[in-house]
């Protein structure tokens, strides 16, 4: 059998709350005054938070339901607070699409192509973000269940070339998620016993379209692959993947004419000045953390397999409660 259907069905499940958080987010950047869009993005910009927050709550909160059904229950319960705090503060994820839509009237685009580029951004850094906090945690879930041994990487087509080579993987505990901005894979707990086959990346292949296939690999990739080709071999697996743990590094990675400290430092002072008293009063604020907070699989690894040493280290860390 393939991957069980509970954790395709979580995958979607996942998918969907992030698409729909991305929707609202984009909704709110939408009422912007073209006239004056540093200002009016402030103003709405704890609005922006909240909502992001809420998805991340909401998807991460899903973890210990799904993984009770699958694996048992667990040595404590998954905090959600905790796992969408891990993501990072998101004082960068919202100023970047104000910056890059400043950046393109700049060099000359019209405001409503200048708009259009931010709310792009924005809807790809809400989806991510909403995923990251779903991932830390099933992540922290799974080590809280001794019987989950290792995670198997969930793809869902349509999926991008770099997914889907990556699908039915198997990976310790300790492994980060290797992941792009906008993926939505997800992970399915693998217990001793288990005898399902892990999905290989020629089966997804099988099952996408012409026009799938043409869009994730190009025509020439296609080609290749459709006359004998290892797809691992078509596609650099790494390119575009990162475990990097603290987004707002992933962002400036990815973000074109946003990274000139002077920008950013003066708008984020600007930023955290306007709307960070207001973010006090919400979800967001209370997710922060002073001190920077171990990722799942990092806490896995410095325990040295010690599943019972781990579990100590989560609570210690927030993740378990």
């Amino acid at each position: 059998m393939t991957v069980p259907a509970a954790a395709q069905q979580h995958q979607e499940q996942r998918a969907v709350q992030a698409a729909a958080t991305a929707a609202a987010v984009r909704a709110v950047w939408g009422t912007v005054d073209p006239e004056n869009l540093e200002a009016s993005w402030l103003a709405h910009t704890p609005m922006a938070a909240e909502l992001i927050r809420a998805g991340q709550l909401a998807a991460a909160t899903t973890a210990d339901t799904w993984l009770t059904g699958e694996a048992g229950p667990g040595e404590g319960t998954v905090s959600a607070e905790a796992a969408a705090a891990a993501t990072g503060d998101l004082t960068g994820p919202l100023l970047y699409p104000l910056l890059i839509a400043l950046n393109r009237l700049r060099r000359g685009f019209s405001t409503t192509m200048s708009i259009l580029s931010g709310a792009a951004f924005l809807e790809m850094v809400t989806r991510s973000l909403v995923a990251d906090a779903g991932r830390i945690a099933d992540m922290a879930g799974m080590i809280a269940r001794p019987r989950v041994v290792s995670y198997v990487r969930v793809v869902h087509l349509p999926a991008c070339a770099r997914c889907i080579i990556l699908a039915g993987r198997e990976y310790s505990l300790s492994d980060g998620f290797l992941r792009h901005p906008r993926c939505d894979c997800t992970l399915a707990p693998r217990r001793p016993g288990d005898t399902w086959e892990l999905a290989s990346p020629a089966s997804l292949y099988g099952q996408m379209t012409d026009a799938q296939q043409r869009r994730a690999f190009g025509e020439a990739g296609m080609n290749a692959i459709n006359e004998g080709a290892d797809i691992a071999q078509v596609v650099n697996a790494r390119r575009g993947m990162t475990t990097v743990t603290r987004y707002r590094r992933e962002v400036q990675a990815t973000t074109e004419g946003t990274t000139r400290r002077g920008l950013y430092g003066s708008r984020a002072k600007k930023f955290q000045k306007a709307a960070g008293v207001r973010f006090g009063e919400g979800i967001a604020a209370r997710s922060r953390t002073k001190t920077p907070r171990l990722m799942p699989e990092e806490i896995y690894r410095l325990a040295d397999d010690d599943r019972e040493h781990a579990i100590r280290l989560l609570k210690r860390n927030g993740y378990i409660v």
